[in-house]
Protein backbone atom coordinates (compact mmCIF):
# COMPACT_ATOMS: atom_id res chain seq x y z
CA UNK A 1 0.00 0.00 0.00
CA UNK A 2 1.36 3.44 -0.92
CA UNK A 3 0.94 5.95 1.93
CA UNK A 4 0.75 9.50 0.57
CA UNK A 5 1.97 12.65 2.34
CA UNK A 6 3.34 10.83 5.37
CA UNK A 7 6.89 12.13 5.14
CA UNK A 8 9.89 11.94 2.81
CA UNK A 9 11.21 8.66 1.53
CA UNK A 10 14.94 8.38 2.34
CA UNK A 11 17.33 8.36 -0.64
CA UNK A 12 18.93 5.07 -1.60
CA UNK A 13 22.61 5.15 -2.51
CA UNK A 14 23.69 3.43 -5.71
CA UNK A 15 25.58 0.15 -5.28
CA UNK A 16 24.79 0.15 -1.55
CA UNK A 17 24.24 -2.98 0.45
CA UNK A 18 20.57 -3.91 0.93
CA UNK A 19 19.11 -2.08 3.92
CA UNK A 20 16.20 -2.86 6.20
CA UNK A 21 14.00 0.28 6.22
CA UNK A 22 12.16 -0.80 9.37
CA UNK A 23 15.41 -1.41 11.24
CA UNK A 24 16.78 2.01 10.25
CA UNK A 25 13.51 3.68 11.19
CA UNK A 26 13.42 1.99 14.59
CA UNK A 27 17.02 3.01 15.30
CA UNK A 28 16.14 6.65 14.58
CA UNK A 29 12.86 6.39 16.50
CA UNK A 30 14.62 5.11 19.65
CA UNK A 31 17.76 7.24 19.32
CA UNK A 32 18.75 9.72 22.03
CA UNK A 33 17.54 12.20 20.97
CA UNK A 34 15.07 10.59 18.53
CA UNK A 35 14.84 11.78 14.94
CA UNK A 36 11.16 11.19 14.26
CA UNK A 37 11.05 12.98 10.90
CA UNK A 38 13.73 10.76 9.36
CA UNK A 39 12.24 7.73 11.06
CA UNK A 40 8.90 8.44 9.35
CA UNK A 41 10.67 8.39 5.99
CA UNK A 42 12.10 4.95 6.68
CA UNK A 43 8.78 3.66 8.02
CA UNK A 44 7.09 4.88 4.86
CA UNK A 45 9.68 3.05 2.75
CA UNK A 46 9.08 -0.11 4.80
CA UNK A 47 5.30 0.22 4.44
CA UNK A 48 5.58 0.76 0.69
CA UNK A 49 7.59 -2.47 0.44
CA UNK A 50 4.81 -4.36 2.24
CA UNK A 51 6.28 -4.44 5.76
CA UNK A 52 3.35 -4.76 8.21
CA UNK A 53 5.37 -3.42 11.16
CA UNK A 54 6.58 -0.46 9.12
CA UNK A 55 2.94 0.32 8.41
CA UNK A 56 2.17 0.01 12.12
CA UNK A 57 4.96 2.41 13.06
CA UNK A 58 3.68 4.87 10.47
CA UNK A 59 0.28 4.66 12.14
CA UNK A 60 1.82 5.25 15.56
CA UNK A 61 3.73 8.32 14.34
CA UNK A 62 0.58 9.71 12.76
CA UNK A 63 -1.45 8.94 15.88
CA UNK A 64 0.97 10.77 18.18
CA UNK A 65 2.16 13.46 15.75
CA UNK A 66 5.78 12.28 15.81
CA UNK A 67 7.74 13.55 12.82
CA UNK A 68 4.53 14.35 10.97
CA UNK A 69 1.18 16.03 11.50
CA UNK A 70 -1.13 14.20 13.86
CA UNK A 71 -4.23 12.70 12.25
CA UNK A 72 -5.78 10.22 14.70
CA UNK A 73 -8.63 9.19 12.38
CA UNK A 74 -6.28 8.32 9.50
CA UNK A 75 -3.81 6.75 11.94
CA UNK A 76 -6.52 4.45 13.27
CA UNK A 77 -7.27 3.26 9.73
CA UNK A 78 -3.58 2.61 9.12
CA UNK A 79 -3.33 0.69 12.40
CA UNK A 80 -6.39 -1.36 11.46
CA UNK A 81 -4.67 -2.32 8.19
CA UNK A 82 -1.45 -3.32 9.93
CA UNK A 83 -3.40 -5.25 12.57
CA UNK A 84 -5.26 -7.15 9.85
CA UNK A 85 -1.86 -8.19 8.49
CA UNK A 86 -0.97 -9.70 11.88
CA UNK A 87 1.42 -7.02 13.06
CA UNK A 88 1.86 -7.29 16.83
CA UNK A 89 2.84 -3.61 16.94
CA UNK A 90 -0.24 -2.69 14.92
CA UNK A 91 -2.57 -4.68 17.17
CA UNK A 92 -1.06 -3.16 20.32
CA UNK A 93 -1.30 0.41 19.03
CA UNK A 94 -4.81 -0.21 17.68
CA UNK A 95 -5.74 -1.45 21.15
CA UNK A 96 -4.49 1.82 22.63
CA UNK A 97 -6.51 3.83 20.13
CA UNK A 98 -9.67 1.81 20.77
CA UNK A 99 -9.29 2.00 24.55
CA UNK A 100 -8.76 5.76 24.60
CA UNK A 101 -11.03 6.80 21.72
CA UNK A 102 -8.21 8.18 19.58
CA UNK A 103 -9.41 8.68 16.02
CA UNK A 104 -12.86 7.18 16.65
CA UNK A 105 -15.24 5.94 19.33
CA UNK A 106 -14.05 4.13 22.44
CA UNK A 107 -14.49 0.36 22.13
CA UNK A 108 -13.11 -1.35 25.22
CA UNK A 109 -14.16 -4.83 24.10
CA UNK A 110 -12.37 -4.51 20.75
CA UNK A 111 -9.41 -2.86 22.48
CA UNK A 112 -9.12 -5.77 24.88
CA UNK A 113 -9.27 -8.22 21.96
CA UNK A 114 -6.46 -6.31 20.23
CA UNK A 115 -4.34 -6.51 23.38
CA UNK A 116 -5.02 -10.25 23.70
CA UNK A 117 -3.95 -11.00 20.12
CA UNK A 118 -0.83 -8.82 20.42
CA UNK A 119 0.05 -10.44 23.76
CA UNK A 120 -0.37 -13.88 22.20
CA UNK A 121 2.28 -12.82 19.68
CA UNK A 122 4.71 -12.01 22.50
CA UNK A 123 4.33 -8.21 22.58
CA UNK A 124 5.56 -7.21 26.04
CA UNK A 125 3.70 -3.90 26.43
CA UNK A 126 0.48 -5.38 25.08
CA UNK A 127 0.81 -8.12 27.70
CA UNK A 128 1.24 -5.46 30.40
CA UNK A 129 -1.77 -3.46 29.19
CA UNK A 130 -3.86 -6.63 29.01
CA UNK A 131 -2.91 -7.28 32.63
CA UNK A 132 -4.00 -3.73 33.50
CA UNK A 133 -7.38 -4.30 31.86
CA UNK A 134 -7.93 -7.62 33.62
CA UNK A 135 -6.89 -6.17 36.96
CA UNK A 136 -9.21 -3.17 36.76
CA UNK A 137 -12.03 -4.78 34.74
CA UNK A 138 -11.68 -2.60 31.63
CA UNK A 139 -13.61 -4.24 28.79
CA UNK A 140 -13.98 -7.41 30.86
CA UNK A 141 -14.74 -8.79 34.30
CA UNK A 142 -11.91 -8.21 36.79
CA UNK A 143 -9.57 -11.21 36.93
CA UNK A 144 -6.77 -10.19 39.26
CA UNK A 145 -5.15 -13.61 39.42
CA UNK A 146 -4.77 -13.69 35.62
CA UNK A 147 -3.65 -10.06 35.70
CA UNK A 148 -0.84 -10.85 38.14
CA UNK A 149 0.29 -13.78 36.01
CA UNK A 150 0.34 -11.53 32.95
CA UNK A 151 2.36 -8.87 34.78
CA UNK A 152 4.86 -11.67 35.45
CA UNK A 153 4.70 -12.74 31.82
CA UNK A 154 5.23 -9.15 30.56
CA UNK A 155 8.35 -8.85 32.71
CA UNK A 156 9.72 -12.08 31.25
CA UNK A 157 9.14 -10.61 27.77
CA UNK A 158 11.22 -7.54 28.67
CA UNK A 159 8.59 -4.98 29.66
CA UNK A 160 10.08 -2.35 31.99
CA UNK A 161 6.71 -1.01 33.21
CA UNK A 162 5.61 -1.86 36.74
CA UNK A 163 2.06 -1.99 38.11
CA UNK A 164 1.39 0.31 41.04
CA UNK A 165 0.09 -1.19 44.28
CA UNK A 166 -0.16 -4.77 42.98
CA UNK A 167 1.30 -7.58 45.06
CA UNK A 168 1.30 -11.34 44.60
CA UNK A 169 0.42 -12.85 47.96
CA UNK A 170 2.04 -16.04 49.15
CA UNK A 171 -1.12 -18.13 48.76
CA UNK A 172 -1.45 -16.91 45.14
CA UNK A 173 2.12 -17.54 44.04
CA UNK A 174 1.72 -21.12 42.83
CA UNK A 175 -1.43 -20.32 40.82
CA UNK A 176 0.11 -17.15 39.36
CA UNK A 177 3.20 -19.00 38.17
CA UNK A 178 1.10 -21.81 36.69
CA UNK A 179 -1.10 -19.34 34.83
CA UNK A 180 1.95 -17.44 33.54
CA UNK A 181 3.22 -20.68 32.01
CA UNK A 182 -0.15 -21.33 30.38
CA UNK A 183 -0.28 -17.78 29.01
CA UNK A 184 3.14 -18.36 27.43
CA UNK A 185 1.49 -20.68 24.89
CA UNK A 186 0.41 -18.36 22.02
CA UNK A 187 -2.20 -20.84 20.86
CA UNK A 188 -3.96 -20.79 24.24
CA UNK A 189 -3.86 -17.09 25.19
CA UNK A 190 -7.19 -16.03 23.67
CA UNK A 191 -9.06 -19.16 24.75
CA UNK A 192 -7.64 -19.04 28.27
CA UNK A 193 -8.76 -15.43 28.78
CA UNK A 194 -12.17 -16.23 27.31
CA UNK A 195 -12.55 -19.38 29.42
CA UNK A 196 -11.72 -17.56 32.63
CA UNK A 197 -14.14 -14.75 31.78
CA UNK A 198 -16.93 -17.30 31.33
CA UNK A 199 -16.07 -18.93 34.65
CA UNK A 200 -16.02 -15.57 36.39
CA UNK A 201 -19.45 -14.76 34.96
CA UNK A 202 -20.79 -17.93 36.59
CA UNK A 203 -19.12 -17.02 39.88
CA UNK A 204 -20.72 -13.57 39.76
CA UNK A 205 -24.10 -15.16 39.01
CA UNK A 206 -23.83 -17.02 42.32
CA UNK A 207 -22.42 -14.11 44.29
CA UNK A 208 -25.06 -11.67 42.98
CA UNK A 209 -28.19 -13.70 42.17
CA UNK A 210 -30.34 -10.57 42.18
CA UNK A 211 -28.75 -9.52 38.90
CA UNK A 212 -30.12 -12.53 36.99
CA UNK A 213 -32.90 -11.84 34.45
CA UNK A 214 -36.49 -12.03 35.70
CA UNK A 215 -38.00 -13.47 32.54
CA UNK A 216 -39.96 -16.71 33.02
CA UNK A 217 -37.69 -18.90 30.94
CA UNK A 218 -34.65 -17.44 32.63
CA UNK A 219 -36.04 -18.24 36.07
CA UNK A 220 -36.87 -21.77 34.96
CA UNK A 221 -33.30 -22.28 33.78
CA UNK A 222 -31.76 -20.66 36.85
CA UNK A 223 -31.55 -23.78 39.11
CA UNK A 224 -29.69 -25.67 36.40
CA UNK A 225 -27.40 -22.68 35.78
CA UNK A 226 -26.67 -22.37 39.50
CA UNK A 227 -25.86 -26.08 39.76
CA UNK A 228 -23.48 -25.72 36.83
CA UNK A 229 -21.94 -22.62 38.37
CA UNK A 230 -21.53 -24.38 41.70
CA UNK A 231 -19.70 -27.19 39.93
CA UNK A 232 -17.41 -24.70 38.22
CA UNK A 233 -16.69 -22.96 41.53
CA UNK A 234 -15.82 -26.30 43.14
CA UNK A 235 -13.57 -27.21 40.23
CA UNK A 236 -11.84 -23.83 40.32
CA UNK A 237 -11.31 -23.73 44.09
CA UNK A 238 -7.89 -22.27 44.76
CA UNK A 239 -7.85 -20.19 41.57
CA UNK A 240 -11.15 -18.37 41.13
CA UNK A 241 -12.45 -19.10 44.59
CA UNK A 242 -10.99 -15.89 45.99
CA UNK A 243 -13.60 -13.87 44.07
CA UNK A 244 -16.26 -15.09 46.49
CA UNK A 245 -14.31 -13.75 49.46
CA UNK A 246 -13.78 -10.22 50.74
CA UNK A 247 -11.24 -8.42 48.50
CA UNK A 248 -7.70 -8.29 49.83
CA UNK A 249 -5.89 -5.02 50.53
CA UNK A 250 -4.55 -4.79 46.97
CA UNK A 251 -7.99 -5.13 45.35
CA UNK A 252 -8.18 -1.49 44.25
CA UNK A 253 -7.59 -0.63 40.58
CA UNK A 254 -4.02 -0.11 39.49
CA UNK A 255 -2.84 2.72 37.26
CA UNK A 256 -3.86 2.08 33.65
CA UNK A 257 -0.93 2.72 31.31
CA UNK A 258 -2.57 2.85 27.90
Amino acid sequence: MNILNLGPTPPMALNAQPVDPLQHGMALFHANPPDYERAVGWFRAAADSGDKDGLAMLGLCQLEGLGMAADPAQARRVLEQSASRRSAIGRFQLGRALMTGRGGPVDETAGLSAYVTAAAMGHAEATFNLANCLYAGVGCLPDRLAAKSLYLRSRALGCTLSPQGVRVRSHELKAVRALAQRFADPNRMFFLVQERQQELALVHAIAQPGDTPRLGHANAARPQALRLAAGVVAAMAGTLGQYLRRPSRDAGPTTINF
